[in-house]
């Protein structure tokens, strides 16, 4: 059998339309489509009439008749996303960014009012930083929690912290609500989260906000490693550029 593609005409004009539908802003007459495209009016109005039965294209009535993007494609999106397994997707981009900076990779998510880590790679140094999945975050002392709530709407905010005590885990870590507000200021105003020994004297961590196609934030990816390595601006600055990288990865794989 040969691996030559067939072009099938009708296929690649139905396929020409929906994308000229869904890159534009306004509804199009069929006159403008076929200019557009250079579709024969009598061949494109056949293509409109079977993409509308399939609800590829909805059919707004007026004189002209004008088209615009139907549902399906939005609901095709969906399911397709719905299947996607977000570990099978993060998992790759955690062990790359532990190999790159030799720490301990965490992500986590905000579920059932508790921030959690779903995932977590360990580095291949000789003593790792381990967390557990699935436990609540406190929020305070962790990296990850801090920069997803920063990144929430304030009342959301504000919501999340009347119901919470803020435990003091170490002489590091804020117990104070309207300080913590201002970490959490910071956190948003910088692009990213710290945890300088208030989970454990010795340990820092760091974590940035993974955001997903409509600008939420939905999650944070960081790592975790001994306190001078966050010490050093150099490896500071190294650890934060490989984490945003892999927060954009992550995100373009998510928000297909």
């Amino acid at each position: 059998m040969s691996d030559e593609i067939v072009i099938v005409p009708a296929v690649m004009r139905a396929l020409n339309v929906i994308e000229a539908l869904f890159s534009g802003t306004t509804p199009k007459s069929l006159s403008d489509l076929s200019k557009e495209l250079d579709i024969p009016t009598a061949s494109l109005f056949r293509i409109m009439k079977n993409l509308a039965k399939r609800e590829y294209v909805t059919v707004l009535e007026g004189n002209p008749v004008r088209y615009t993007i139907g549902h399906k494609p939005f609901q095709l999106v969906t399911e397709y996303r719905s299947r996607l397994d977000q570990k099978d997707v993060i998992k790759p981009v955690m062990q790359e960014l532990t190999a790159k900076t030799n720490q301990t990779a965490q992500y986590a998510v905000f579920q059932n009012g508790q921030f959690i880590y779903i995932e977590q790679v360990l580095s291949a140094a000789e003593l790792n930083i381990i967390a557990q999945l699935y436990m609540p975050l406190e929020v305070n002392a962790s990296a990850g929690a801090k920069v997803i709530l920063a990144n929430q709407p304030e009342e959301l905010i504000d919501q999340y912290l009347s119901g919470i005590l803020l435990h003091k885990r170490t002489v590091h870590t804020i117990d104070e609500i309207e300080a913590f507000k201002r970490e959490l200021e910071l956190t948003k105003k910088r692009g990213f989260g710290m945890d300088n020994e208030e989970f454990t004297i010795g340990i820092g961590c760091m974590a940035v906000p993974v955001f997903d196609g409509d600008g939420q934030c939905t999650a944070a990816i960081g790592v975790t490693g001994y306190i001078e390595e966050y010490r050093n601006k150099e490896n500071f600055e190294y650890i934060k550029k490989c984490l945003l990288e892999a927060a954009g990865e992550i995100k373009g794989k998510l928000s297909i």
